[in-house]
């Protein structure tokens, strides 16, 4: 990092300064969940102390103000009714006084109402007049005044004094609340700390097996301790990822030993050949039957190259070009004339509704092409039956032969690019056509499924496109 001097000053890039919001986002998960537990803990506490706080200091003023007001009673009876046996009894009651306790006993003419605003506050001789008992107060007192209307006059009868008890038992409630707060505090930040320590333990260990997991040996798999909670449902999803980048990787290592094995059929045959026509001179219809060889066997690699490229452009397409509203069945009988009608039964129900899909006819068509080429190939020269209904939302196209079938275990892998069945390999191709039509299919929102009873139980292609709404 480079730093510059500036004066007395030094300057670094803007680059290499951290926000606060960053250092949060870059923290670990178990300090981010003790830094959350600390600052709701404060916040709470806070709170609860504020509230604890203001609730009690009403309380002890409320019941300060009405001892004032009790004071005020007795100042009244004692100096204004002058009744000596009621004064001595309330003496006798209330003998002991406020802490700086004053009492006034002031006459409402316009000099005690100037008295009244300068003693205690401005307007407090407006406030009385509207109440008949009112607590105010002024710095640290707190007082009480009451107007008592007597055949002698009209008189105000205040009385101050200072909550010190109140205010002592305040201070030492504040300072309980604070160190309750600071021990709950570190309680809950404890609590917080090794309760996310112990949480995320799971997962740490789930990380440091995750980290030894390569592509030699993806078979490993994290152990699923408690299903039901978040880390045993990412430990599930996780394991399932690994299953099927596994189901990938070994479809990768089938499709390179599938394609080896494919590439270099023909091209041994092309060598063979070639290399036989070199070693002495030849009849020229030999020549000629050895070149026709060698174009056969270049034609069958071409192909092949050809339909892996129409597979990768498959596969590399989000959505279909240029759809068209299509008859299916119109459609379907056009691709079914490319093919010998002795072999072929047609099976088409009568639609209710106008048999249209959206769709890209000549992809749809190279679909239905690899779909019927491979039931004709594979059911050794006996009859198929390509049936078309009407279904719930859609169409159904159905390609059933009486061949050589597809056993349970090879039927897992038959989408897989050039991947052939035990039982399929003495026969020609390539073992694209089914993965190519399955993904065109896909791109026009349909399904395609396969299904067989296992060898010599023949297959049965069923394929469902929706309709066009």
């Amino acid at each position: 990092m480079k730093v510059w001097r500036y004066g007395g000053c030094i300057l670094m890039p803007a680059s290499s300064i951290q926000h606060p919001a960053s250092s949060i986002r870059n923290m670990k998960i178990r300090n981010r969940l003790t830094l959350t537990y600390a600052v709701a803990a404060i916040i709470v506490m806070t709170v609860l102390g504020e509230l604890v706080y203001y609730f009690t200091a009403r309380f002890h003023k409320k019941e300060f103000a009405e001892r004032l007001v009790e004071r005020v009673q007795v100042t009244e009876q004692i100096f204004l009714e002058k009744d000596e046996v009621l004064g001595q009894a309330v003496r006798d009651k209330f003998l002991q006084r406020l802490d700086h306790e004053e009492e006034y006993i002031i006459t409402l003419n316009q000099t005690g109402l100037d008295s009244l605003d300068n003693l205690f506050y401005k307007g407090l001789s407006r406030d009385i007049a509207t109440s008949s008992i009112l607590s105010f107060s002024k710095d640290k007192r707190q007082g009480v005044a009451k107007i008592y209307d007597l055949p002698n006059g009209k008189f105000a009868v205040v009385v101050t004094a200072v909550d010190v008890f109140g205010k002592t038992k305040l201070n030492f409630l504040k300072r309980i609340l604070i160190v309750g707060m600071l021990m709950g505090l570190a309680i809950l930040v404890g609590v917080g700390w090794f309760s996310s320590q112990r949480a995320l333990r799971p997962l740490e260990d789930k990380i440091n097996k995750a980290s030894k997991i390569s592509a030699s040996n993806l078979n490993l798999r994290l152990e699923v301790q408690h299903p039901d909670d978040e880390i045993g449902e990412l430990t599930i999803a996780f394991n399932r990822m690994l299953d099927r980048i596994q189901a990938g990787f070994e479809a990768q290592r089938g499709f390179v030993a599938n394609a080896s094995h494919e590439i270099r059929n023909p091209l041994t045959a092309i060598i063979g050949e070639a290399d036989l026509l070199l070693e002495k001179d030849r009849p020229v219809a030999e020549y000629k039957a050895t070149l026709q060889n060698i174009v056969t066997e270049a034609e069958r690699l071409q192909k092949l190259a050809n339909q892996l490229l129409e597979l990768s452009k498959a596969e590399a397409m989000n959505s279909l070009p240029e759809l068209h509203a299509v008859p299916l069945d119109q459609l379907l009988l056009e691709t079914v004339e490319r093919f010998p009608a002795e072999r072929i039964h047609l099976d088409f129900e009568e639609c209710k509704m106008p048999p249209v899909i959206n769709a890209n006819p000549p992809l749809l068509q190279t679909a239905f092409s690899n779909i019927i080429d491979n039931a004709l190939k594979y059911s050794e020269n006996q009859l198929i039956t390509i049936g078309f209904k009407e279904i719930a939302d859609g169409f159904q196209v159905k390609v059933s032969d009486k061949g050589i079938g597809i056993s349970t275990e090879d039927l897992k892998q038959i989408y897989v690019p050039l991947f052939r069945s035990r039982n399929a390999r003495k026969l020609r191709g390539h073992g694209v056509g089914l993965p190519l039509a399955r993904r065109i299919i896909l791109l026009h929102k349909g399904q395609l499924l396969v299904t067989s009873k296992g060898e010599s139980q023949g297959t049965e292609v069923t394929i469902t496109l929706p309709a066009n709404n």
